[in-house]
């Protein structure tokens, strides 16, 4: 059988002569912070009759001074695991502590060596000192560097808004070039670093790409910290009822001036998943027509913001008007969009990205797994 490794966290490690890694399961564990979730790999490393079981980590980059916060996270995850396994009446197997990265460093290498944790690189680096084995090797082999394009900010988001857009099709590169309205070299160089970073694949290097785990490429953006709103005023608002909203939407328009629903002005009744939500739009002109029809008044508590999105984001070529759903009221920026607005926003924002996170998951058809 085919080992799936898409549906591991831990891309394929070159390793020394006589070593093998077997994947066996990949463990999903709730985490604080946007997202939610943190995923480790189970697997065994063997030789000549004997091996270790070993929960993975891998993590890009992974400096020394994270080691000794990481052992006690992955830890963690291994004593629940053991305890489960005991509650079922089933015989705990021993399994020790590891981390992974692309290139280890010799500060890394001396800081896992010292906290007793298990090492593994894409250089083909396996170090285990514990679990009666001994293994010391240094990986020499070429990592190919990754890409420097920003994927979450600037017109490289434009590229991510289009392929959460659109995560089951297939995009070439020229196509989503020109719907960014973003030069063929940059449109190129975001794909590179998020086939680097496992998100999108390609049968060859003239097929189109395809979105591996869209939930996944969603969340990494959430945990960018790139925000797409360049500036935000807060005001209070009388009411933020569908007729009150409507209303704004209307004085926009009259005016001309262009803008989009976000945060709990774009969600969906069923959507609605924690209370307190802020409400809110992105403006690109003068905020005045909407300030009137609303009332808004900058006093607390702030109910209402106005978001002003960084230039690249102001446009429909991959921005946060590409796509927008229809509401009641007016016309809301994508999910994804929401999602990391809402994560960003504070209060119960990050509960109701992660709520949002989970339904845009459910909603995506499984596949072969094929890119």
């Amino acid at each position: 059988m085919t080992e799936d490794i898409s549906a591991f966290a831990l891309p394929p490690l070159p390793l020394p002569a006589g070593l093998e890694l077997v994947r066996l399961e990949s463990i999903v564990v709730p985490q604080r912070g946007p997202g939610g979730l943190a995923r480790f790999d189970l697997a065994d490393l063997r030789w000549s009759g004997s091996a270790v079981r070993l929960l993975i980590d891998f993590r890009v980059p992974l400096h020394g001074r994270d080691v000794g916060r990481l052992r006690a996270r992955v830890q963690a995850v291994i004593d629940e695991r053991r305890n489960r396994q005991q509650a079922t009446g089933k015989v705990p197997d021993v399994v020790l502590p590891a981390l992974a990265t692309s290139v280890a460093t010799p500060r890394l290498v001396e800081a896992c060596s010292g906290e007793r944790v298990a090492l593994l690189d894409c250089r083909g680096t396996v170090i285990v000192h514990e679990g009666g084995a001994y293994i010391h090797t240094i990986g020499v082999g070429r990592v190919e560097r990754p890409s420097r394009a920003r994927t979450f900010a600037g017109k490289g988001c434009r590229i991510a808004r289009l392929l959460l857009a659109e995560p089951t099709a297939s995009h070439l590169g020229l196509e989503l070039s020109r719907r960014s309205e973003t030069s063929y070299a940059y449109t190129h160089a975001v794909l590179t670093r998020l086939e680097q970073d496992g998100y999108v694949a390609r049968s060859s290097p003239r097929s189109g790409f395809r979105v591996k785990d869209p939930a996944g490429l969603l969340r990494a953006w959430m945990e960018s910290g790139e925000r797409t709103a360049a500036a935000i005023e807060a005001f209070n608002a009388p009411s933020t009822s569908p007729e009150a909203l409507a209303r704004a939407d209307t004085a926009r328009q009259t005016a001309g001036v262009s803008g989009v629903f976000t945060l709990a002005s774009a969600l969906l009744p069923d959507e609605v998943h924690v209370s307190g939500l802020p409400h809110g739009m992105y403006l690109g002109g003068d905020v005045a027509p909407v300030v009137a029809a609303l009332g808004l008044r900058r006093i607390t508590p702030h109910n209402f913001l106005i978001l002003r999105a960084e230039p690249a984001a102001e446009s429909a070529a991959g921005g946060v008007y590409l796509s927008p759903r229809s509401l009641p009221h007016g016309l809301g920026v994508l999910v994804p969009q929401l999602v990391v607005d809402f994560a960003q926003a504070g209060g119960r924002g990050p509960e109701q990205a992660g709520f949002l996170l989970e339904r845009y998951a459910a909603a995506l058809p499984y596949t072969s797994g094929a890119p």
